[in-house]
């Protein structure tokens, strides 16, 4: 397949997964406010803290899926009909047995976390404890949807994908307006109903993968022991790279807790909100190229698997800096008008988180080629041990009597460091070149990068500071920073095809 055709695919489910963030983040935001009314804060935060509790286990979703997608994209690349239908049910079969294991967690050490740890209003104990069991019953719904949701995307129907989550916003929000009506406990009501949604979306996603897709069909007399092993280990490596995420954010944050107190805990929570909104972006992009990177490998293409790695890891770099530029220079100003009274120190830690996530934008189209080896142990582990650095050397440097903001500067050269661990990895598993990947990807995205930051503050120093000030100002910078993208950042190939498509568009 033509590098055109595979990226014009890329471009049309970029946008069609970028429609389904806006819809879904705006619709959650009104629901949001809404269900705080309607449910008042007390029960607003009993519900939250409960399904809180269930959720310590939620990351096991994003570790599974990536698996299931990995295994699923690779016989699709080998056009093995018969291999799609293995991997679709050893998949289903793990998500069902690991449903048993994480309910079994949830009826013990959940529960003694509710009973003994979580501060609940005595009166709404018994709803608490309803909400809990529903929280447990849509955790159970979500795994087991994860099969079918990992199909589809592997199969790139990524408008399916978006229709369902554009509906289930709407039906969280529209159900919500019910709980009036509804005269009930509202806790209990409300909580019965976000289970209610988590089923529809499940039986969504089962019906059309039974019509359209011909592997998803469950059995249990397929038994494969060696596919057990692969998807299972795979599964388990990943996992552990998952939990090493976590304990790096929370241990972290633990770590200012310690040493500087809740204010700048509640600054670092703004600044993954900021961050997590924009990154939400580039993620959908990614999520669009992911299936032609593990396809690619499969069909034993590694050129395109080194020709995709440079192409999507610079294209993400320069789709994060575009939308990341306007809040990056202008944070103070965002922060007083969104928040009023920001915590200290909130716009510096957003100022550097960007600079971390410009790393993990330019490496992960490495971490897909690694994936799409079959290959992560070694991976995991180095990548595991590397994000350490982050708890060991923030312990140091606070130790010592350093100001917050150098959390966030550790979290940036630890980030480089993990560019190289994967560039490695890339290299010795996936035939990813790291000559082809540093000249095609990390040094146009560097020379993007000197051009554009002094332009900013070089407009700036004659015209003084006012918000309309700023707003030209930014705008002129996105618009050279564009220029320079088509100019510098993209070669004479990309930008044909760039102007063809655009061309086709406005036809």
């Amino acid at each position: 397949m033509s590098d055109s055709i595979n990226i014009k695919r890329v471009a049309k489910n970029t946008a069609i997964l970028y429609v389904r963030v806006l819809v879904v983040m705006l619709v959650n935001i009104y629901a949001s406010r809404v269900v705080l009314r309607i449910l008042g804060v007390e029960d607003f935060g009993t519900y939250n803290v409960v399904a809180g509790a269930v959720a310590l286990f939620g990351f096991l979703n994003t570790a599974m899926s990536m698996a299931t997608q990995r295994f699923l994209n690779y016989e699709l690349g080998r056009k093995n009909e018969e291999g799609l239908k293995a991997v679709f049910n050893m998949a289903l079969k793990i998500h069902l047995s690991i449903c048993l294991i994480l309910v079994v967690l949830a009826e013990t050490i959940g529960l003694w976390l509710v009973y003994t740890q979580l501060d609940i209003p005595p009166q709404r104990f018994t709803a608490a404890m309803y909400a809990y069991q529903l929280a447990i019953v849509s955790m159970i719904i979500n795994i087991v949807t994860v099969p079918y949701t990992s199909a589809i995307l592997a199969h790139e129907k990524m408008n399916v994908y978006a229709y369902i989550c554009i509906i289930e916003a709407f039906l969280k929000l529209g159900l919500i307006f019910l709980l009036p009506v509804l005269g009930v406990d509202k806790l209990i009501i409300y909580s019965v109903l976000m289970s209610s949604v988590q089923i529809f979306v499940f039986l969504a996603y089962y019906i059309y993968s039974k019509l359209k897709l011909s592997e998803c069909r469950f059995s249990f007399s397929m038994r494969d022991k060696k596919l057990f092993k692969q998807m299972s280990g795979f599964i388990g490596w990943n996992i552990c790279g998952q939990v090493a995420q976590m304990l790096s954010v929370h241990g972290v944050n633990m770590l200012m807790n310690v040493f500087y107190g809740v204010i700048v805990n509640a600054a670092v929570t703004i600044t993954n909100q900021v961050n997590g909104a924009i990154v939400m972006f580039v993620n959908n992009f990614q999520t669009s190229f992911r299936p032609q990177i593990m396809k690619s490998y499969a069909a034993e293409e590694y050129d395109e698997v080194n020709r995709f790695a440079s192409i999507f890891s610079k294209y993400s770099f320069f789709l994060l800096y575009i939308l990341s530029v306007p809040i990056l220079f202008n944070i103070d100003i965002i922060l007083d008008i969104w928040l009023e009274t920001p915590p200290a120190h909130t716009a510096t830690f957003c100022k550097l988180v960007f600079w971390y996530s410009y790393m993990e934008a330019l490496g992960m189209p490495l971490v897909m080629a690694i994936m799409a080896s079959g290959r992560n142990k070694y991976y995991q582990i180095f990548f595991s041990i590397t994000l350490s650095l982050n708890i060991i050397l923030s312990y140091i440097f606070l130790k010592f009597g350093y100001p917050p903001e150098i959390v966030f500067i550790i979290k940036v050269f630890v980030s480089i460091f993990i560019i190289a661990v994967r560039i490695y990895f890339a290299k010795k598993q996936s035939f990813v070149s790291p000559k082809n990947f540093i000249t095609k990807s990390l040094v146009p995205s560097g020379i993007v990068l000197i051009l554009t930051l002094p332009i900013y503050y070089l407009l700036k120093i004659p015209y003084g500071t006012s918000i309309t000030i700023d707003i030209l100002l930014t705008i002129s910078l996105e618009i050279i920073i564009l220029l320079i993208i088509y100019f510098i950042g993209i070669n004479k190939q990309e930008r044909v095809f760039l102007l063809g498509l655009i061309k086709r568009k406005g036809k």
